[in-house]
């Protein structure tokens, strides 16, 4: 599923990075990791930090001017120019819930994941043969699952925290649980610079780095 997901948005990435909109990804990455904090090449995360910025920056960043982030962009100026099979791809991807989420458990044949969204309590089954080994019963997580022909799938990036502060974060939620969900992503995007912050300074105790006054 992720490599038709990857076809069908290979030609917006290529529109929405370069040309007139390079100044965007630009601006775009220096609001991303000012607020989730700077990796490096070298990173162990790096990979997976770009990842999930390419899917902020296409899905949630709003564009200048246009109100609507890129994909939505993109998809209302090309009405009528997709096959059905891509169609369903774009509004699987234009409504992709992107949350903290616990594995709960492993489906009959450990083929699926049973995920639990802190935010809105609801679980999810997600397709997921191919991170199987990823994943262990327990881990909490940031991640995107994308409703497609009935099915979960994740988007390609991940950003895992360290269990112990699931009571932490349970305990932030529930406090902006009601509120709008450009205030359900801050959290989300401070949660992981919090996670980049423990990695750099192990010595220090996790809990204090998963603390209302270690935020960015």
């Amino acid at each position: 599923m992720i490599e038709r997901v990857e076809k069908v948005l290979a030609p917006i990435v290529d529109q929405f990075v370069t040309g007139n909109y390079h100044e965007q990804v630009v601006q775009a990455k220096a609001e991303y990791f000012d607020r989730t904090g700077i990796v490096y090449e070298d990173d162990s995360e790096f990979e997976q930090r770009m990842n999930l910025f390419m899917d902020w920056y296409l899905l949630d960043r709003d564009l200048p001017g246009v109100d609507l982030p890129p994909l939505r962009f993109y998809s209302r100026s090309h009405v009528g120019e997709f096959s059905p099979e891509d169609q369903e791809i774009i509004d699987g991807l234009c409504n992709t819930v992107h949350s903290l989420f616990v594995l709960k458990r492993f489906t009959f044949f450990q083929k699926k994941l049973v995920i639990y969204d802190l935010f809105s309590k609801k679980s999810y089954t997600v397709d997921e043969v191919r991170l199987r080994s990823a994943f262990a019963p327990g881990d909490l997580f940031e991640a995107r699952i994308i409703p497609i022909s009935g099915h979960y799938s994740f988007a390609n990036g991940f950003c895992f925290h360290p269990r112990e502060v699931l009571p932490f974060v349970k305990a932030e939620i529930a406090k902006i649980r009601h509120q709008d969900r450009a205030r359900h992503i801050k959290f989300i995007l401070q949660l992981a610079g919090m996670k980049l912050k423990h990695q750099r300074f192990a010595h220090i105790p996790v809990q204090h780095i998963y603390a209302e006054s270690s935020r960015f």
